[in-house]
Order: structure tokens, then C-alpha cells, then sequence
């Protein structure tokens, strides 16, 4: 017996979506047809999640028919595949995927990570990171308690919080509204890039390897320098499809709550980036890659010498990919930023 799969049309969300993703990495608006949504069933939320879900998916499995198709070698412009996205498939892969059996996924979260009511509103700590704790502990000038640290900012304005955890090197984000994001000035810059920054290089020869259908990406080499949480998704798709991904982390980050989610796929490697023989390492790796993947603040990778200019010199052809909190204008372009303090900031929470 075969299942049978009703194709629907798009609601309007998920076809803006759609439209939105694709026009901003140069795709071909007439590929659009291509993209057939089935399936039924939604996220809980107060947005539009399982829509911007199935365009997420939508537009990056149109861009994969669309490279095996310019590897199909046929005379003429070969036909790009038709895309099928279920939504409720789409939906379930934007939550966790794993489901223990006899054993247990350790925490998200440390115990002093989290919400705290401050003295006019509300602020979340990011913790996770042990340089992260001590930047915000040494502020509130408490120790590792949840309690003593509830206590301390109950008695700090959120915004004065934010800002002084942040000029310790910390992570916070005091919540704002959807109205207040829009009026904030790195509100009003965000708003005002493009959704993506796009820049070609010049050309270089077309790789060796050989484009299947069935795993199209396999012999790309991927170099992945992400953390939680858009980072490793994008190239774990990547690993889905058979690139050959190697994750790189430095000694003592430890991500036991989603490392086992979003390393599908991939190799991992620790690197000490601070030692001579560490960056040597990397610089070797680079020149090696196909595509880099990044999410260091702006100006991490620059300080180590290697910043887009170099990266181009070792590599002239390599795909550079760079993931950014909080933007690339404005003061808090730079700031230290994870998904939880995006959603504060912006009014998602």
C-alpha cells in the first residue's frame, strides 16, 4: 500500500517566506513554483513558526534540486527537481529530533542560567559558558546560587544589568517588546540590512567531484566553526546531504544538552585557536575547505589574523559563510549573542 501525499497551496506566511529567503540568496523567483507544500499540523506559538519552518526547508531543498540539476552534465539547461516539504515533518525537525532510550539528555542549561526579575521588568543570563557565569556572577557579586543571584538582580534596572554584564565580557539581554525592539537603534539597523549580506569572489575552477542525486554534496569539505544554534543546523543539513563536515571546538566548550542533536553526521575536532600550533592548524584547514561556516562575533576571527582577507588569500575559492547575533551595523554588531538573548531582545519572548 503507498501513501498518498495532497500537495497544498502555500498559506500566504509560508509563501512570503518562501519568496523572502530565496530572493535574498540570488535564487531564481520562477524556481518558486517548484517548492509543493504538503502534510498538516503546527508549532504552539504566537508567530508564525511552522510557516517559517517549511519556507526554511522549502528554499534550502530548492537550492539543493537546483545544484543537482547544474551537475546533471545534460545538454541545455537541465530541469530543476520538484521539492515536496511536509510541514508537520518540517515542524518536528525545528524541535529536537532524539528521543533517549535508556538513557538521559543531561540539561540545557547550568543552574544559574536563565529569567530573572530585575527591579523594572525582566533579563535573561546566559550561563552555559563558565567565562559567561563568571562575567555575571562577578557583577551581581554572588556566587553561583540561584537564589543569591535572583536576590541581586532584583535590584538592578534590566537595561543597566544588560549593559554592565555585557561590558564584563558576559551574555544578558534585559526583555523588550516588539514595539520597544523597533524603536531601539540596533533595532532600527538590523531592520534596515538586508536579510542576507552577498558578495561574489572571483571565479575559480569548478571542483573535482562529482554531483549525485542521491548525495549530492558528498566530497564538499566543510569547515565548522558554529555554536548553538543556527550554525550547526545549517551544517548539519549540509552533513545530511552528504558533505563531509568537521566541527571544530576549542578545549573546555562543552554543549552536552544539543551537541548530541546537531552533530548528525559530522566529524568533531577540539583546537586551541590561542596557540601558535593550534592556529597553524586552522589556516591549513582553511586552505583545504570548500566551504567555511562561522559564528564568531565579527571581529574574533580578525584578531587572530585571519580576517576576511586573509581567509580569501589562503583560500580564494572558498565559500565563507559568517552568522552574527545581532547584526552587521549599529553599536551591538559585536555583541556576544545566542538564540534565548536574540528572543528577549527582539520581543519574540
Amino acid at each position: 500500500m503507498s501513501a498518498i501525499h495532497r500537495s497544498l497551496p502555500p498559506s500566504p506566511a509560508t509563501a512570503d517566506y518562501l519568496r523572502q529567503f530565496w530572493l535574498a540568496a540570488g535564487g531564481d523567483p520562477a524556481l518558486l513554483s517548484q517548492v509543493a507544500i504538503t502534510g498538516q499540523g503546527a508549532l504552539p506559538s504566537a508567530f508564525a513558526v511552522t510557516e517559517f519552518a517549511t519556507a526554511a526547508i522549502g528554499a534550502a531543498g530548492l537550492a539543493m534540486a537546483e545544484f543537482v540539476a547544474a551537475g546533471a552534465g545534460a545538454a541545455g539547461a537541465p530541469a530543476v527537481p520538484a521539492v515536496e516539504v511536509d510541514q508537520r515533518l518540517a515542524s518536528f525537525w525545528f524541535g529536537t529530533s532524539l528521543r533517549p532510550i535508556g538513557w538521559s539528555m543531561p540539561p540545557l542549561w547550568d543552574a544559574v542560567a536563565g529569567d530573572y526579575r530585575a527591579a523594572d521588568g525582566w533579563i535573561r543570563l546566559h550561563t552555559n559558558a563558565p567565562h559567561h557565569r563568571d562575567a555575571a556572577l562577578a557583577v551581581l557579586g554572588v556566587a553561583a546560587d540561584r537564589d543569591a543571584v535572583a536576590r541581586a538582580v532584583a535590584g538592578w534596572r534590566a537595561d543597566e544589568l544588560e549593559a554592565a554584564v555585557v561590558e564584563h565580557n558576559g551574555c544578558a539581554a534585559a526583555m523588550r517588546g516588539l514595539d520597544a525592539w523597533r524603536q531601539h537603534p540596533q533595532g532600527q539597523s538590523v531592520a534596515a540590512e538586508p536579510l542576507l549580506h552577498r558578495a561574489a569572489s572571483g571565479g575559480g575552477a569548478r571542483p573535482a567531484w562529482r554531483i549525485s542525486r542521491q548525495r549530492p554534496l558528498q566530497g564538499l569539505r566543510v569547515l565548522d566553526l558554529t555554536r548553538i544554534l543556527a550554525g550547526p543546523v545549517a551544517t548539519r543539513f549540509l552533513a545530511g546531504f552528504g558533505a563531509d563536515v568537521l566541527r571544530i571546538d576549542p578545549p573546555g566548550w562543552e554543549e552536552p544538552g544539543t551537541v548530541p542533536e546537531v552533530v548528525l553526521g559530522k566529524r568533531c575536532a577540539r583546537l586551541d585557536l590561542k596557540s601558535a600550533e593550534g592556529l597553524a592548524t586552522l589556516q591549513r584547514l582553511l586552505s583545504q575547505a570548500d566551504v567555511l561556516i562561522h559564528g564568531y562575533r565579527a571581529d574574533a576571527l580578525a584578531r587572530l589574523g585571519l580576517d576576511a582577507e586573509r581567509r580569501r588569500q589562503l583560500n580564494p575559492t572558498l565559500v565563507d559563510v559568517s552568522l552574527d547575533a545581532y547584526g552587521w551595523s549599529g553599536e551591538w554588531r559585536g555583541r556576544r549573542g545566542f538564540d534565548s538573548l536574540v528572543q528577549m531582545s527582539t520581543g519574540i519572548a
